[in-house]
């Protein structure tokens, strides 16, 4: 079986209710030399994922999934690239790989619902960028959040160069032959209508960049574009951009004299106020609501709201969980036990109802009950 490997959440997957749904996390490490203690973390939590099938969901679909599970663990090329954290949503004959620029804790759920908080929280749009390292003669792209950077790969063939766009106007018109007189000596001098010339070039290639991280990268993934430069190339690459995800604020830095740590730090620096704000905005308007009666932090309302599609904005605590899971097919909504996560639930069935969903840390929003609903219009 092939799996996919997701760049955006949510994926249909997560519309599936055919159990068994098997949801597994697990921290990941970049290092090629520790590419082993990926593969044996991952076989470990498999051992716990044939325990829940076997013990739950006996039968032939929770084999099917189980294989799958295997192959990916032989897939050695799989393992050899990783990034931080890896979520993996598996069911009967299909199963999505997020390879995540954060750490999460090991975790493992069989289940008829998807463990969908930890990516929720890693794609949360407010929290994630890109960043275009740019100088006059090429470029590099990079996706993070704030916790991680990586370069995006770019195939060989479509990362072009200055020269690749202009042709080579270094070797054939920069540099003139000046004549000095009696003494026949000649001098190599840049003449003013070169200067000119480089600047279109410039122009031209700046133009190439903008046009090609818009439509094969920022429409794909809607994420704010920060542009990382020497001061001077922010004005013109500004004033000719047509990409709607650039930022106005931007790092006027060589980037190349910057480590990736260090351009982490520069990008998040640009959204941490936004993120900040919105978070302190999302809070201002529960209590604004609450005096309405259109806002609770009640579970079981919530997710009776969240039935009706009455759930505008949700958010959740990344960290707390409340026992059990919530059936949409049982005359109980809540069903409480040892297993599952209510709070993972009522977010899973709100994102459903392509509600406004939050996974936040309780640093980040204290949530007394871990969960606080906005409502679309009060019950009648």
């Amino acid at each position: 079986m092939t799996y996919i490997i997701a760049e955006k959440f949510p994926h249909p997957i997560i519309e599936s209710t055919d159990a068994p749904l098997v949801s597994i996390y697990l921290p990941t490490s970049r290092l090629t030399n520790e590419t082993k203690d990926n593969e044996i973390r991952f076989k470990n939590l498999l051992k716990k994922v044939e325990e829940e099938l076997g013990k739950s969901y006996p039968g032939k679909k929770g084999e099917e999934i189980l294989t799958d599970l295997k192959t990916l663990l032989e897939d050695k090329p799989f393992w050899h690239y990783q990034l931080d954290g890896l979520g993996i949503l598996a069911r009967a004959g299909e199963m999505v790989v997020y390879k995540l620029q954060r750490s999460v804790q090991e975790y493992v759920e069989v289940s008829h619902n998807f463990y969908v908080k930890p990516l929720i929280n890693a794609y949360q749009s407010d929290d994630s960028y890109q960043v275009l390292s740019l100088n006059k003669n090429d470029f590099t792209l990079y996706e993070g959040n704030r916790y991680a950077i990586r370069e995006v790969e770019i195939p060989k063939e479509e990362k072009k160069t200055l020269k690749d766009v202009v042709g080579k106007f270094f070797e054939e018109t920069h540099l003139q032959t000046v004549s000095m007189g009696a003494g026949g000596k000649t001098m190599h001098g840049i003449g003013g209508s070169t200067r000119d010339e480089e600047a279109v070039d410039i122009e031209k290639y700046f133009r190439w960049v903008d046009r090609y991280i818009m439509d094969n990268h920022s429409k794909r993934t809607d994420l704010p574009l920060i542009l990382a430069s020497l001061p001077e190339n922010h004005k013109d690459f500004e004033k000719l951009s047509h990409n709607e995800f650039l930022l106005k604020e931007g790092i006027k830095k060589d980037p190349q004299s910057l480590t990736l740590e260090e351009l982490r730090l520069e990008a998040w620096e640009i959204l941490k106020p936004a993120y900040l704000q919105n978070l302190k905005t999302l809070h201002e308007k529960y209590e604004l609501n609450k005096s309405r009666e259109l806002a609770s932090e009640d579970l079981s309302e919530i997710a009776r709201a969240a039935l009706n599609s009455r759930v505008d904005t949700l958010m959740v605590n990344l960290e707390e969980t409340v026992p059990g899971t919530i059936r949409i097919d049982r005359d109980r909504l809540l069903q409480e036990g040892p297993h599952g996560d209510m709070l993972n639930d009522v977010a899973l069935l709100a994102l459903k109802q392509k509600a406004k969903v939050y996974v936040v840390s309780k640093e980040e929003l204290p949530l007394e009950t871990g969960v606080k609903s906005i409502f679309r219009y009060p019950v009648t």
